[in-house]
């Protein structure tokens, strides 16, 4: 299919396609300048090894000639009988979605990638979700004449990455004291914080995966972290994400045991943590989460990152430090108006209740930080 930009549209049906694709998608993640870790091949193919079976691959490719200038990595989950939605690759796990576009081909690809959408059929409602405000999805939603929506449905707290006596200053006198403790007990204890190498990433993976089990035990862990497919997620995530230079484990390590881990990814301005895990003893000794904050700030800095974010969740220790809350929305497409309005509805009220439950909940000086639910539809 060659569209009026001459940008030829081929989706995408085969796991082995997939795979084939590695290098042409590493070139074009180079060259997207609104990519995070979360949309490079390492991540999502990661992700679909261990949980594509459960859905039909539509990885939409956009080139022009033989350039590859835009992907959207898009499944089809079949629920309404024959027919289904269309949702991102990675969705669930993946802290924020979006579709690849090349530097310069913002406009092409949207305008292609929409006539693609309507010509692939199979689907009824494409709910993207966890949408950055700058995401280039965006553009596909501009330029969708059907039934659309977007609603809020995620807050990340990010930490600008100042110096650390200057970060300080933004907490409590009681805040300060207890980081302050952490980090002068753990120096006294000889902890020492180091990334984890690409010979031993497999084994830090799986080190880092059973150290957040072991600190959730019994704390309402989520239960898909307990599974099999997550654990081999993670370990084929970080793998590559580590050789690319995109992500790896930092693990604290006293008298030469592992106690803590983080798993930090990188990329396109952005460093961000993504889980971190402890054994108990740890978790007694030490404020983690302050071990973990001081390290991601000096990674941040190291590589001129302004800023950090912690990612999806109001967590009161991810509050606390906060700079400010960055939205993710929630981007609804659809051909079909009743049952597009049916869906959304449904999807409009939880965001709202779940918007309500945690303003209501969060401190008071963060509810400021959090931008309102914003809906809009057309048909």
């Amino acid at each position: 299919m060659l569209t009026a930009r001459r940008l030829h549209t081929e989706v995408l049906r085969e796991d082995r396609d997939f795979g084939l694709l590695e290098e042409e998608w590493d070139d074009l993640y180079r060259d997207s300048p609104l990519a995070t870790p979360f949309q490079s091949w390492a991540w999502l193919y990661s992700w679909w090894q261990y949980y594509g079976k459960e859905y039909d691959l539509r990885l939409v490719a956009l080139r022009c000639d033989d350039l590859l200038v835009g992907l959207m990595p898009l499944m089809l989950e079949r629920r309404w009988g024959l027919s289904g939605r269309l949702l991102f690759i990675g969705n669930g796990l993946t802290d924020c979605s979006d579709v690849l576009v090349r530097g310069g081909w913002e406009a092409p690809v949207a305008e292609a990638g929409t006539e693609a959408l309507r010509r692939m059929g199979s689907w009824q409602v494409a709910d993207l979700q966890e949408l950055r405000p700058d995401a280039a999805a965006w553009g596909l939603f501009r330029a969708w004449s059907g039934a659309r929506t977007h609603i809020s449905q995620s807050n990340c707290p990010a930490i600008d990455a100042k110096p650390w006596d200057e970060l300080l200053m933004s907490l409590t006198t009681k805040q300060r004291s207890d980081v302050r403790r952490t980090l002068r007990r753990a120096e006294k204890d000889g902890v020492v914080c180091t990334p984890a190498i690409t010979e031993d990433v497999e084994g830090a993976a799986r080190r880092f995966v059973g150290l957040h089990r072991e600190m959730w035990r019994g704390r309402g862990i989520n239960p898909e972290h307990v599974s099999e497919e997550f654990e081999s997620h993670m370990v084929a995530a970080v793998g590559r994400l580590t050789a690319r230079g995109q992500g790896g484990v930092f693990e604290f390590r006293r008298d030469g045991e592992v106690i803590a881990a983080q798993f930090l990814v990188f990329g396109g301005g952005l460093v961000a943590e993504h889980l971190f895990g402890a054994n108990q003893e740890a978790v007694r000794r030490y404020q983690v989460s302050s071990l973990n904050i001081w390290n991601a700030v000096n990674v941040a800095r190291s590589k001129n990152s302004a800023q950090v974010s912690l990612l999806r969740g109001e967590e009161p220790y991810k509050l606390r430090w906060a700079s400010e809350l960055t939205p993710n929305y929630r981007v609804i497409l659809s051909e079909h108006p009743t049952l597009a309005r049916l869906y959304l509805a449904s999807i409009s009220l939880r965001s709202e209740a779940k918007r309500y439950r945690n303003s209501e909940g969060a401190p008071r000086w963060t509810r400021g930080l959090t931008q309102r639910s914003n809906t809009t539809s057309s048909q």
